[in-house]
């Protein structure tokens, strides 16, 4: 907690470092609620030093994202989780699966084997998708996708886990249990993935530049 004389002297700016240091879940998010609404009613800029990404992103007005001591980006929650800078903004805030595919004016092609609609000569990327981008079905509703096998379920939660193979890479999805009882998944079923947001960066790159 912040010392009490540490506010009597009307400070005007408060610096933090890791303040939620509680190893109970539960503690610690009450901590994040209580120190924000402080920051609100007393007004003081506050710089917050942190390694958990969740708790920056639920705090923060404005992020920096750092790399050994190297600012990568700095913007909103919103824009720092929802248009990352580069590859390490992205996987730095929150779990990323990574795929192996072909683009075509930035966009992901599947499969990775040339088709009719397939340029040939486009090159090789790496696409990312977090969990909760990931779309599943065991129909075939026209929409992108490609096939995959359910390796495992995690039912227990809030919400689902299910982790899957495809000759793409390792898929993540997260959905809620509702859905899961619509698709019946089961260890080894197969499904169709498709991606409702993803990234996409060239297979071999320097510069964290990203095609879509």
């Amino acid at each position: 907690m912040l010392p009490t004389r540490t506010l009597a002297v009307e400070p005007r700016a408060l610096l933090l470092d890791e303040p939620f240091g509680a190893p109970d879940a539960k503690v610690r998010e009450e901590l994040r609620q209580w120190l924000r609404r402080l920051h609100d009613e007393i007004g003081v800029t506050s710089l917050f030093v942190m390694h958990d990404q969740e708790e920056a992103l639920d705090v923060a007005d404005r992020v920096v994202v750092m790399d050994h001591g190297k600012i990568e980006q700095v913007g909103t929650p919103e824009e720092v989780f929802h248009h990352p800078a580069n590859e390490f903004v992205l996987g730095f805030l929150g779990q990323v699966k990574q795929l192996r595919g072909r683009t075509q004016g930035g966009e992901p092609m599947f499969p990775l084997r040339p088709y009719p609609a397939f340029d040939g000569d486009s090159p090789l990327a790496r696409i990312f998708a977090r969990p909760k981008q990931v779309r599943l079905s065991n129909t075939q509703d026209g929409a992108p996708a490609f096939p995959a096998r359910v390796r495992r379920v995690h039912a227990a939660g809030p919400m689902v886990r299910v982790e899957l193979t495809s000759e793409f890479g390792e898929v993540r999805a997260e959905l809620t249990h509702e859905r899961l009882r619509e698709l019946e998944l089961t260890e080894g079923a197969r499904v169709r993935v498709g991606l409702l947001e993803f990234r996409v960066y060239p297979h071999a790159q320097s510069d964290g530049a990203c095609l879509a």
